[in-house]
């Protein structure tokens, strides 16, 4: 008898056995142009929401949120990306919700119960428990990237940590560009560099327009969000479920939630 596919994999559209092989550089090296079209739309989203108030960017962080939750299971190797993605899925409304009060005390305890989530879909699991570990880690990092987003949720509550986040997710928009260099070999070992100078130089230009955010602040929201949302990127690239569009979903969007907790730094120190 042929032996049958582990849970939800055989529904991901990548071949068995496929999805825990890393991808060649050369494969990597690719323009993925859906992934960043994802990127791109969820960072002028974000900035939009941002700049228009606290319910506006509540909304559209629990919709990021769940785009996470659909690709990232798959993007970061999960043995059971179904059951991951529902169980990311219930956990981004607790955790972006947790986010209706300012001081955010909620956000731990939601965490805590998408990690109750995560553990229990791997105990009614009915096949067995290969790579029960790097499931769950699977479940623990998409949680991370979502609380992270969640935090930046509040920043819209003052003039501060609006002009912040707002200047914060041009940066992130900005080193998008860069995911369109991988080809040119000249640039190929300054692409990190590349990256840090035109976020830095959006984050420049977009806090011309606040008070709230002087040049050498906006230069480190620049740096700092710019670099790490592309590193998140550029880290995932050699994963094999960036051939798919929700591997590029995954990367993409989660690449701009992961900045959160910068954006929510920032917003509070004066």
């Amino acid at each position: 008898m042929a032996p049958v596919p582990d849970d939800d994999a055989a529904r991901t559209g990548v071949p068995e056995g496929t999805l825990h092989l890393p991808l060649s550089p050369v494969r990597a090296d690719r323009i993925r142009w859906f992934g960043v079209g994802a990127t791109f739309v969820a960072a002028v989203a974000l900035l939009v929401a941002q700049g228009t108030g606290y319910a506006a960017t509540l909304g559209v962080t629990l919709v990021l949120a769940l785009a996470v939750a659909w690709g990232w299971p798959l993007l970061s190797g999960s043995y059971t990306p179904m059951a991951s993605t529902v169980a990311l899925a219930l956990s981004s409304v607790a955790i972006v919700l947790s986010a209706l009060r300012q001081d955010l005390l909620w956000v731990p305890a939601a965490v805590a119960f998408g990690v109750l989530l995560a553990f229990f879909g791997q105990l009614v699991r009915r096949t067995g428990r290969e790579g029960l570990v790097l499931t769950l880690l699977s479940a623990f990092g998409g949680l991370a990237v979502i609380a992270s987003g969640t935090t930046a949720v509040v920043a819209a509550n003052t003039d501060r940590g609006q002009a912040v986040a707002v200047v914060a997710m041009a940066a992130v928009g900005a080193a998008v560009a860069v995911d369109l260099l991988p080809g040119v070999k000249v640039l190929a070992p300054f692409l990190g560099l590349v990256a840090l100078a035109v976020s830095v130089v959006a984050a420049l230009v977009a806090a011309g327009f606040f008070d709230e955010v002087n040049a050498l602040e906006a230069l480190g929201i620049g740096a700092a969000v710019g670099t790490v949302s592309w590193s998140f990127r550029r880290v995932l690239s050699l994963q094999p479920a960036m051939l798919t569009r929700r591997g590029q979903v995954g990367s993409g969007v989660g690449s701009v939630l992961v900045v959160g907790a910068v954006v929510h730094l920032f917003s509070v120190l004066k």
